[in-house]
């Protein structure tokens, strides 16, 4: 059956997410390590990713095992989602080029309520059908369950998708839903365009 959409992740994909980068610029080196564990690689990020806790009450937990001196700039970093996250700048043509060669195209993301922000800083959300966030239906990839709101929400073939995602685990969950895929773990453009050629998508 012939691909009919294209499903991108955000994070990775869309948006240039580095926790390295990020630590980098709010702290000294010493804390990075610190920072980075109850932070981006803690429970609570995930959580707040599923949707279980607000961004504020997220920041707090965080913060309990942090030095008081560094809530604030914690807090900063966090926050400034779109100023840590920019554009994907090689990502708006390719979508673009998708859109006018006749594709739906669909966001599928784990990303916590302020996903919204996102749409005034990201050009390419212009050329999108639709978005399945995962703090909404308190749901995370790759969890199966959040693939089924994306299918049913827009009535789509799971045959008839080519999903994009930096997540092997993800993209290994989309293809054994019947989806096809690539994992664009190493930001490869030309990789890119030639698996969607290879999957028969116009691009």
């Amino acid at each position: 059956m012939a691909i009919k959409n294209i499903i991108f992740d955000m994070g990775g994909v869309l948006v240039d997410f580095d926790a390295k980068r990020s630590l980098s610029t709010h702290f000294a080196p010493e804390y990075h390590s610190l920072i980075n564990e109850k932070t981006f690689a803690s429970p609570e990020w995930k959580l707040m990713d599923k949707g279980d806790y607000e961004v504020e009450d997220a920041i707090r937990i965080m913060c309990r095992d942090i030095p008081a001196f560094l809530h604030e700039e914690v807090r900063t970093m966090i926050l400034d989602h779109e100023g840590e996250m920019p554009p994907i700048e090689g990502m708006y043509p390719i979508v673009k080029t998708l859109k006018e060669n006749g594709y739906n195209i669909y966001l599928l993301s784990n990303c916590p309520a302020w996903f919204d922000d996102f749409k005034k800083s990201v050009p390419a959300f212009d050329f999108f059908d639709g978005f399945i966030i995962s703090a909404k239906y308190n749901l995370i990839k790759p969890g199966k369950e959040i693939y089924g709101v994306l299918f049913d929400t827009f009535s789509l073939a799971p045959e008839e998708c080519f999903f994009i995602d930096d997540s092997p685990a993800n993209i290994a969950a989309a293809r054994e839903l019947g989806m096809s895929g690539h994992c664009f773990d190493d930001k490869d453009f030309d990789r890119l365009t030639a698996s969607m050629r290879s999957a028969d998508i116009n691009i």
